[in-house]
């Protein structure tokens, strides 16, 4: 009885399993390879939502703003009414900045502007198609209608639909393709097609750039040294790097996610398998970046970077021996000498804190930490282009190094002192006078102290806060962080990806409201305000944060924007407006 009954089954299914499947249409299979850029909205009607609630949290009440005026989202997708349109599912659009042959024939170069199709979902295509007009070149494609105001690309999507060229999906890999899809807002930038498309304006920009440097007056009065043909060589160097980057680049997908928590993006670049760029990325594997962890808290800004040091090294040596020139040949040849062997050390990688202080004895704070293979050799090579740097001569300036080894003791470790001190040689010069007040202010009155403790396998160094400030950067080097403890920017650079190349934090709300403080308290610009006006300005800490880092033929990058961040700005543009307006500024 049961086998009577199982092999009917089986042969109903081995039936519709030999059935040709049709494939559900998609947005893109109307979009070509030869178009430059495709945009997508997720679910319109949720992203409304999403960025009416963090308006709202940003300026209170102005979210219902945002609601009222979603219908105005027609109009990037040329249908102001929003006639026929389903704003429940994703809209595309695509963007082709290359010319029809025939349709270049028939108008002048000056309005060769890019064409857009449309590709939306429809809850009526009967609608839609009314909707849009006449003007509108108008398909059906499934659920989807299909849109242009330019009869070649009309024609272009056409023979698309009907199978015809290829599908701009076959160039979105399984990495771009997440990003694309994950986002609320979504971007693909076909770099291969818009560099082509644009070849002449490449040309072009990268002429006027090289003629504008060309043109640079120097000589042996320019500052470092630098001279016409000096200057060329960096630009040539810097535009054969942007043509081979732009060369080998594939693609560029970025992703927008908007939250309660602020707007989060992601950009992914892709370049061709064995390119030049290719290979050097994949020189360059991202880190943990761990000794983030030993950098106090409490400072305004955080950068964390690895790289193949061996190039940034040797870049660095060629940038150092074109400004040479200012120096004595003995000098020259010093300096040469200690950077090869700076090329020559491993290091790992180099985290550092930005703060700023108090204007009498100088407002910048800085503390860094290098892992280095031989701490030690570090210190020595680091002396030696201290020394061959004291020779740098510039007009009008007046430099000193002078470098104190062992100077203090903080425990069981000792501590260099560097000491930068500059001078305006003509002090009947009002500028020259200003610049000196500003190096005071930044610096304090005996100009820039670095101090630095070289341990076991890092560099310790700061800049600012004195003694205090060595002490503190020493016992973060001891502190054992645990994830309940871990201060702000420890929980904002866990954000940004377990593995980087590089990571910025910055607290600009705090930086700009520190910044207003010290003008305030050096008098320099007569601003009407107090210093409990200015403390209003300030808030709990939060970051900003940007993270790159490298995979197999791609660079991946990460920008977060928290809510708190938006808020402080806000409360800060307010705060202008109101002070700009003769109110007395307060709190918002």
């Amino acid at each position: 009885m049961l086998r009577r009954f199982v092999t009917p089954v089986a042969l109903l299914i081995l039936l519709l399993v030999s059935l040709p499947v049709q494939a559900a249409e998609t947005a893109l299979d109307a979009i070509s390879t030869d178009a430059s850029v495709v945009i997508r909205f997720k679910k319109p009607k949720a992203i409304i939502e999403k960025v009416a609630d963090l308006v709202d949290l940003v300026v209170k009440g102005q979210g219902e703003q945002v609601r009222a005026q979603s219908a105005a989202l027609g109009l990037a997708i040329s249908n102001p009414t929003l006639a026929g349109v389903d704003m429940e599912a994703d809209w595309y659009v695509a963007v082709y900045t290359d010319e029809d042959e025939d349709d270049a024939k028939k108008k002048d170069d000056a309005n060769d502007d890019p064409t857009f199709l449309f590709i939306v979902p429809a809850t009526d295509l009967a609608k839609m198609k009314e909707g849009l007009g006449e003007s509108f070149k108008f398909m059906e494609h499934g659920k989807f209608g299909v849109y242009t105001s330019d009869e070649a690309t009309a024609k272009a999507a056409a023979a698309r639909l009907k199978g015809e060229g290829k599908s701009i999906s076959t160039l979105i890999d399984k990495d771009s393709n997440a990003v694309f899809d994950g986002g609320d807002l979504s971007v693909f930038i076909n770099v291969k097609q818009l560099a082509s498309d644009y070849k002449e304006e490449i040309t072009q920009f990268k002429e006027d750039a090289r003629q504008k440097i060309e043109s640079l007056p120097g000589g042996e009065g320019t500052p470092g040294g630098l001279n016409p043909k000096q200057l060329t060589e960096i630009a040539d160097l810097a535009m054969k790097l942007f043509s081979s980057v732009l060369d080998d680049a594939h693609s560029c997908t970025i992703g927008v996610l908007v939250s309660k928590e602020g707007l989060a993006f992601e950009d992914l670049v892709k370049v061709k398998s064995g390119s030049p760029t290719d290979k050097l990325l994949a020189k360059s594997a991202p880190g943990t970046l761990s000794a983030f962890s030993t950098l106090p808290a409490g400072h305004l800004a955080y950068l964390g970077f690895t790289w193949n040091m061996a190039d940034i090294a040797n870049l660095n040596q060629w940038l150092m021996g074109l400004g040479s020139s200012a120096l004595k040949p003995e000098a020259a040849k010093e300096l040469q000498g200690a950077l090869a062997e700076t090329a020559k050390l491993k290091i790992g990688s180099l985290v550092s804190a930005f703060g700023l202080g108090d204007a009498d004895e100088g407002a910048v704070r800085t503390v860094s930490v290098t892992e280095v293979d031989n701490p030690a050799k570090m210190r020595e090579l680091s002396h030696k282009v201290a020394k061959a740097m004291q020779g740098v001569d510039t007009p009008g300036v007046k430099q000193t190094i002078d470098i104190k080894k062992d100077a203090e003791k903080y425990g069981k470790n000792s501590a260099d002192i560097a000491t930068v001190k500059t001078e305006m040689a003509d002090q009947a010069n009002p500028f020259a006078q200003i610049q000196e007040r500003l190096m005071t202010m930044l610096f304090g009155p005996d100009g820039m102290v670095t101090r630095s403790v070289f341990l076991k396998d890092r560099v310790v160094q700061t800049m600012g806060g004195g003694k205090q400030a060595m002490t503190d950067a020493l016992a973060a080097q001891e502190q054992k962080s645990t994830e309940s403890s871990k201060s702000p920017f420890q929980q904002s650079r866990g954000k940004m990806g377990a593995k980087s190349n590089l990571v910025v934090l910055v607290d600009l709300v705090n930086t700009i409201a520190k910044v207003v403080d010290l003008v305030v308290q050096s008098q320099a610009v007569p601003i009407p305000l107090d210093a409990e006006q200015v403390k209003n300005l300030q808030q709990k800490p939060s970051f900003f944060g940007i993270s790159a880092a490298t995979e197999p033929q791609g660079l991946r990058v990460k920008t977060l924007i928290p809510v708190e961040q938006m808020q402080g700005i806000a409360r800060i543009v307010a705060f202008v407006q109101q002070v700009m307006g003769g109110g007395a500024g307060g709190e918002n």
